[in-house]
């Protein structure tokens, strides 16, 4: 534990101090005592505004004037973290207060182990570059509405009826998700692409859908390879673009983003405490544009405490 130090007050000598907090051990906390004062409040608030230029965590043995000091702190944007506990109440009035020494330690020694480190935090950094995964005419449709808040890109996992927009405002892929992993600004989307129209490459000019003799190739501009026959026409209708390769050897595909909208049945995440910028609405409709308004507001830098995973197994030994 990190030292604290502590700024007792006699509050004008009605307090029975004397070497209390001095000569009492605290055993596992770690104190510095300052000198004492009679009227912190007061005449002595030179000392308090003194302390706040440290960085060690202060205690201050008064909590009447709690709000001053704490105003104080706060006008003086301090970096010391600032705690009170009460001994004039709890143990330094009274017939009793000469001997009240152990009792103050006591006091001044559990507020000081109570004080808690900050957390761990981390950092992320997310520039709103969005994967929404789904059947395409769910994906589709939720990236038309925030493709003018969020840079997004598509991946269909399913592509009959989806209809791709004549303008090419945002990257449209299709395949089967292999793994979703990682969390807000650093997520790692895999996926296997299958249909020899890669959709990234295709410049939607619709050329290979007019030369298919099988109408195998609908407005989605994916190949229906149960209607294929194997023609190539479309191959060559594509000519320089280079979209369409029956051959293609490299099917797996992999993308960064820094959110992730996922719209299928089934989320990537099977655990209840899902990553940070990662969205499974489900199929509910209000689910969905609560998700959308939240990942809106997801752009820039951000910071959430530090956890670890707790194994009892490995900690029972």
């Amino acid at each position: 534990m990190a030292q604290t130090r502590v700024l007792a007050c006699s509050c004008n000598g009605t307090v029975g101090l004397g070497a209390a907090l001095l000569d009492q051990p605290c055993v596992g906390v770690e104190l510095a005592i300052e000198p004492t004062v009679a009227a912190l409040c007061r005449r002595d608030i030179g000392r308090f505004s003194e302390a706040l230029k440290r960085p060690e965590r202060l205690l201050v043995t008064c909590t009447q004037e709690t709000p001053l000091f704490s105003e104080i702190a706060a006008a003086r944007e301090t970096s010391a973290p600032l705690f009170f506990v009460n001994i004039r109440e709890r143990a330094g009035w009274g017939a009793q207060r000469a001997a009240a020494g152990p009792k103050i330690a006591a006091l001044v020694a559990m507020a000081a182990s109570a004080v808690v480190d900050p957390v761990p935090a981390v950092s992320f950094v997310s520039r709103g570059r969005t994967l929404i995964i789904g059947n395409g005419v769910d994906a589709l449709e939720w990236a038309e509405r925030l493709c003018d808040q969020l840079s997004v890109a598509v991946l269909m996992t399913r592509t009959v009826d989806a209809v791709l927009p004549g303008e090419r405002r945002y990257p449209v892929f299709s395949g089967s998700v292999h793994a979703i992993s990682g969390w807000l600004g650093a997520f790692e989307a895999r996926w296997n692409s299958h249909n020899p129209i890669d959709l990234d490459a295709c410049v939607r000019c619709g050329a290979c859908a007019e030369a298919c003799p099988e109408n195998a190739i609908k407005e989605n501009l994916q190949v229906d390879l149960e209607l294929c026959r194997g023609h190539r026409k479309c191959v060559a209708a594509c000519g320089a673009i280079g979209a369409i390769d029956f051959s293609r050897s490299e099917v797996a595909r992999s993308e960064h983003f820094d959110l992730v909208l996922d719209l299928r049945d089934a989320p990537a995440f099977l655990r209840s405490d899902r990553p940070l910028g990662y969205f499974y609405p489900g199929r509910d409709g209000a689910a969905r544009t609560s998700a959308a308004l939240e990942m809106v507001q997801l752009i820039g830098e951000f910071e959430k405490p530090k956890y670890f995973d707790y194994n009892p197994k490995v900690c029972a030994h």
